[in-house]
């Protein structure tokens, strides 16, 4: 296709949380009040569900080089339409795309479809993360180990692992988490000691470290064949009952895996995946990602599967859009958003912190201690503007990754081979990956978008209905402090005249005492 040849490229649908109903709206319960659940209210009044019914697209037995097919599933689909022979026939490909992809490009990109090339990318660096049967019989082995010691102390406990490593959403460099149900012990600081006396006598542990003033205690350790670490508690039921619920969500919600690992490294490499130090857990990002494609799925005539579509469509919402001071997340019942008040999940002192309802129980508030969701937001904020900036997307050239401009290399994953020979590397999977971005383009390029390039945090009602963003207050702030600076050094400059003046005439005034004096005999 010529370079010079317009393509129309389509992305995102318009966001709507209605769901499509010829209904009149439910009346809103007795004694509620309104509030915004997000940010920015969108008005405009074309943006409607689709009305026609499209079959969801099979996209993770898609193959990107091949969508042919597709675009006649999709044309036979759609409502018959008529042309007049002067019109030219759009080419299949194109009619895909167009059908697929809504609202963000339009220009002459070297990508025929940006949201295509970025699933595709997202399933295979997933397909690169899954253990490969040797790493799956190494973990095991190193569980085995580990059981046996626990059984050898206390013969009729059940120890049982929970976390990532049951539900299958563990990376290459998470830990294992165990817990020991059925021992007896009373006070689990004691049988944490023991635990840790045994592997150290064992020889199968090292770097051992008892933390038993935590809210749960637990003993940490590296397994010494391995080198995995180990989390084990005493007694804690509803991590089990925790990993049962999410496999359950897993076999009903195929796309909840490979986004869940795809954010799950993206915040890693950021250190903003550990609860302790302000970040959002697997469990809570794992509730956050149900509410969006809840919210999602419910406006939208069929699944939208395109996982390219669903990760900016996460970011968009939780970086950009979700008013969290006020509203808090949940993934349970008829409603994806509710008012952190009616539940008592405002924190008066910290009215920013997220509000993520536990699916298996509501009266509790899993993004409590989340408190660094500021730095969480802004780099949801930067994956969103980065993945939606044409200039960027035109800038990467064919052989740049796209999911490579918010994924990193590092150490774990540069030296890792994966996928399902084992042979893939992370280079030949994302290649560029962690490169300086380039935002220039030919001037044959002409880039039409629905949204600003440059994201500039909008300013929003507060309190008292006033509005202005964080960035005119700082230049507001400047402009006083360098006035107040100028006028400072003006009163300065003339205090040191009049000083100079009132010097020089005491000078002279004295020269004259003294010529006087002289004058009249007195030396």
């Amino acid at each position: 296709m010529e370079d010079s040849q317009s393509i129309l490229y389509e992305t995102l649908s318009p966001l709507d949380l209605s769901t499509p109903s010829d209904d009149p709206p439910p009346s809103p319960p007795p004694h509620s009040e309104p509030y915004t659940v997000f940010r920015n209210e969108i008005s405009s009044t074309d943006l409607r569900c689709a009305s026609v019914e499209i079959p969801a697209v099979d996209f993770f037995s898609l193959d990107v080089n091949t969508i042919c097919g597709v675009a006649d599933e999709l044309k036979e689909a759609a409502p018959k339409t008529t042309t007049t022979p002067a019109e030219p026939c759009t080419p299949p490909p194109m009619q895909a795309e167009s059908t697929m992809e809504r609202g963000w490009f339009s220009g002459n990109s070297r990508f025929r479809s940006p949201m295509l090339q970025l699933h595709k990318e997202i399933v295979e660096f997933c397909d690169f993360l899954s253990p490969t049967p040797e790493e799956q019989a190494f973990r095991n082995a190193a569980v085995q180990s580990v059981f046996d010691v626990i059984k050898y102390i206390w013969p009729n406990c059940k120890p049982e692992v929970f976390g990532s490593f049951k539900t299958g959403l563990y990376l290459p460099t998470s830990d294992i988490d165990v817990v020991i149900l059925g021992s007896g012990i009373k006070i689990p600081q004691m049988g944490l000691h023991a635990l840790s006396r045994a592997l150290s006598q064992r020889g199968i542990a090292k770097k051992i470290q008892v933390i038993a003033k935590a809210r749960v205690p637990i003993v940490k350790f590296i397994e010494k064949r391995s080198g995995i670490a180990f989390d084990i508690s005493f007694d804690v039921h509803n991590g089990p009952k925790a990993a049962e619920f999410i496999q359950d969500i897993l076999s009903k919600w195929p796309p909840l895996r490979p986004l869940c690992l795809i954010l799950k490294v993206f915040l890693q490499q950021r250190e903003l995946n550990e609860v302790y130090s302000g970040g959002i857990g697997s469990y809570a990002l794992l509730t956050m990602l149900m509410a969006v494609l809840q919210s999602f799925y419910d406006c939208q005539a069929s699944a939208e599967q395109n996982l390219g579509v669903l990760l900016v469509h996460f970011f968009d919402i939780y970086g950009r859009k979700l008013n969290h001071n006020d509203v808090g997340v949940s993934c349970t019942g008829a409603g994806t958003f509710f008012k952190k008040s009616n539940k008592g999940f405002t924190n008066q002192g910290k009215p920013f912190l997220i509000s993520i309802e536990d699916p298996q129980a509501p009266e509790n508030d899993i993004g409590k201690n989340s408190f660094n969701y500021f730095q969480i937001k802004s780099a949801f904020v930067m994956a969103f503007t980065t993945l939606t900036n044409p200039k960027t997307i035109l800038s990467l050239g064919p052989n740049r990754s796209i999911l490579g401009t918010i994924i990193r290399p590092d150490p774990v994953l540069t030296e890792r081979k994966g996928g399902s020979n084992g042979k893939v590397t992370f280079n030949s999977l994302l290649p560029g990956a962690g490169e300086p971005l380039q935002t220039k383009y030919g001037d044959q390029q002409e880039i039409l978008c629905n949204w600003q390039s440059n994201y500039e945090e909008e300013s929003f009602p507060r309190g008292d209905g006033s509005a202005q963003s964080s960035g005119k207050k700082r230049k507001d702030a400047s402009k006083e402090k360098s006035r107040k600076k100028k006028k400072k050094k003006e009163t300065d400059d003339l205090e040191k005249q009049e000083g100079g003046s009132r010097k020089e005439k005491g000078t002279k005034k004295k020269r004259w005492r003294h010529n006087r004096d002289h004058a009249n005999g007195y030396s």
